[in-house]
């Protein structure tokens, strides 16, 4: 995963150009980030108040799916990777910066 933090996958740069949601897997779990520019507004009042790495996470998912991502009991490190994965769907980039 390393090794491509720094770009974009494939599908989340599709979705990007073609405006669509970007799924991807985690832990045997099913993930649907939403196109950049369809993120919620709540995204940005996050961003606005400051919120961290997390709160930001948790605004792109959304309630129903940051209960599926909790429901799998993950570590730090785990947070870090699903992070990654999630900032590059949502159009984001490298997390962190």
């Amino acid at each position: 995963m390393a090794a491509t933090a720094a770009k974009k996958t494939a599908s989340a740069k599709k979705a990007e150009a073609e405006d669509t949601p970007t799924t991807f897997e985690f832990k045997g779990v099913e993930f649907t980030i939403p196109a950049p520019m369809d993120l919620s507004d709540e995204v940005l009042d996050v961003i606005e108040e400051g919120g961290g790495e997390r709160a930001i996470t948790r605004a792109i998912l959304g309630e129903e799916q940051w209960t599926k991502y909790k429901g799998l009991k993950c570590r730090i490190r785990d947070f870090n990777e699903f992070l990654e994965l999630v900032t590059d769907a949502a159009g984001f980039g490298e997390p962190g910066n």
